[in-house]
C-alpha cells in the first residue's frame, strides 16, 4: 500500500515538472543572413491571427505566438503581443509556416473555433533582405506563406479549405 505523503510528494512534483519550460534561446547564425518577419493582425480585444516562422532548416524557432503566450504582465488586455523578426542564413531554406489564431484569454477558446495551417516551403532568401510571412484565416479557409519587403510572393501557398 502507497502512503498517502508519498503520493502527495509524488503528486506534487509530478505537477510541478510538468510547469517547468526550457528556456528558450534564439537561434545564431555565422555568415550573411536575411530577415524573416511574423505578421499579426489584430481581430478583436482578445483575438489575433499571427502569421509566423516556426522553423528553418527543422531547427525550432521562437514563435510569436509562443512568446506572447508566455509573454508579459498586461497579455490578457491585449496590449503585449510579441512580433518576430528572425535572422536566417541566407540561401535556399526550408522553412516551417503556420496561421494561427490566438486568444489571450484562453477561456474563450471554448466558445471559438481554432484556425490553423502549417507546413513546409523552400525559399531562397537574399542576405540583408527583409521577408514577412503573410497570410489568412477566416472560418472557411486558411492559408499562409512568404513575401518579400515588396510584397512579391517567394514561395508556395500552404492552404486548407
Amino acid at each position: 500500500m502507497i502512503k498517502p505523503k508519498v503520493l502527495t510528494v509524488f503528486l506534487v512534483s509530478w505537477v510541478l515538472a510538468a510547469c517547468v519550460q526550457i528556456p528558450n534561446t534564439p537561434a545564431t547564425y555565422s555568415g550573411p543572413v536575411a530577415h524573416l518577419n511574423d505578421s499579426i493582425r489584430k481581430v478583436s480585444m482578445i483575438k489575433w491571427h499571427f502569421y509566423e516562422l516556426s522553423m528553418v532548416d527543422d531547427r525550432p524557432i521562437y514563435a510569436s505566438s509562443a512568446c506572447t503566450y508566455d509573454g508579459g504582465a498586461n497579455s490578457q488586455l491585449g496590449s503585449d503581443v510579441c512580433r518576430g523578426r528572425h535572422a536566417v542564413p541566407a540561401g535556399n531554406r526550408i522553412v516551417h509556416i503556420r496561421a494561427v489564431n490566438y486568444l489571450s484569454v484562453p477561456f474563450f477558446s471554448l466558445f471559438n473555433n481554432i484556425y490553423k495551417v502549417e507546413g513546409d516551403v523552400l525559399v531562397t532568401l537574399e542576405a540583408g533582405a527583409e521577408y514577412f510571412v503573410k497570410g489568412e484565416l477566416t472560418q472557411g479557409d486558411a492559408a499562409v506563406w512568404v513575401e518579400d519587403a515588396m510584397g512579391e510572393l517567394v514561395s508556395q501557398k500552404i492552404e486548407t479549405r
